[in-house]
């Protein structure tokens, strides 16, 4: 226990997570559809690591899926790739620790019909290639990490960290994490999470990380395509808020953007000034307390819904290619209330 709890505080300190979204407006623009595709259903190494571990199955159980298995022994669970020697009877050392196991346990039990969350994210993700068709279609897993990485990208590979995803009452989460951060590992977190996770890793950010301005007009960017992937969604989802965040920033857009510019914020090339605005925190630095962590997204999405309802026919994959950061704002021509 001593070692998990020594793992998990590590991993809390580094927990801020890809990404989080909102909005007050209906999303505008274009309407896209895209078909099912069978290919795209999640893979479910959790399960077969399971039946590893606890019902005796053999080692081409998990070798079935050796892509994987190597990116998730080498960085994941950090026990070496599956052809060294001693690399099975490490891996089930590493999930012999009683809590971690339950935690499994748990995640097993949490996630025996996962029909809802494949199906909407197999139709995002169909929406997602359709506008961006260099994209090359994921192969999807699940899988249990110990606390570890939410979501892992790689060039083939889109993995779900599925006991992050357990809800913010599990009652393991109460003894690491803080209520900020455990806002945002409820299950209805692991699609709009996994499709920014593949965006961030696929359409990187161009522009100057060090000003606010390119830095939220990018993450806004991204919680607009969200917001046309998953378009069934309540507003304050697409930024990982609740009812209430979002309220608080909708009532408050004024203030936000007024604190912003009186305090010249918005083009300074400081990149401490500008991480105080997307990082996770309890509340975002420079606005009262009672402000919701990650303000910056917010208003990143806002200016980005503003400027696709004031320019209805940019595509997708334009809007994703304008890096002309001071332009988009002026062609935004938002507004507060």
């Amino acid at each position: 226990m001593k070692r998990l709890k020594k793992r998990l505080i590590k991993n809390m300190q580094a927990f801020s997570f890809l990404f989080f979204f909102l909005f007050t407006f209906g999303c505008s623009g274009k309407e896209v559809h895209g078909e099912l595709n069978s290919d795209l259903e999640i893979i479910r190494f959790d399960e077969s690591l399971y039946s590893f571990l606890i019902q005796n199955a053999t080692e081409e159980t998990v070798l079935h899926h050796k892509t994987f298995l190597r990116e998730y022994g080498e960085k994941v669970i950090y026990i070496g790739n599956p052809d060294s020697v001693g690399f099975f009877q490490r891996l089930k050392t590493f999930f012999s620790e009683p809590t971690l196991m339950k935690l499994y346990e748990d995640e097993q039990a949490k996630f025996q019909d996962i029909s809802v969350i494949n199906k909407e994210l197999t139709r995002g993700m169909e929406i997602l290639l359709t506008n961006f068709p260099l994209l090359k279609q994921p192969k999807i897993y699940m899988h249990v990490s110990g606390f570890n990485q939410n979501i892992i990208v790689t060039d083939e590979i889109v993995s779900i960290s599925a006991d992050k995803y357990l809800g913010a009452d599990y009652p393991l989460y109460q003894k690491f994490f803080f209520d900020y951060q455990r806002q945002l590992m409820s299950t209805n977190r692991i699609v709009p999470d996994c499709l920014i996770g593949f965006m961030m890793a696929n359409l990187p950010f161009k522009g100057n990380e060090d000003i606010l301005l390119d830095k939220i007009l990018y993450e806004g960017k991204l919680r607009y395509i969200l917001s046309q992937l998953i378009p069934n969604r309540e507003d304050w989802e697409y930024v990982g808020y609740d009812k209430e965040q979002y309220a608080w920033c909708s009532t408050h857009q004024s203030l936000i953007w007024k604190s912003i510019l009186e305090n010249q914020h918005l083009f300074n090339p400081n990149y401490m000034i500008t991480s105080q605005y997307v990082k996770e925190a309890p509340y975002t630095a420079s606005l009262p307390t009672e402000s919701p962590g990650r303000v910056g997204i917010w208003l990143g999405y806002q200016i980005i819904v503003s400027y696709m309802k004031n320019n209805p026919a940019t595509s997708l994959s334009e809007l994703m290619d304008m890096t002309n950061y001071q332009e988009l704002l002026k062609r935004a021509k938002y507004k507060t209330h």
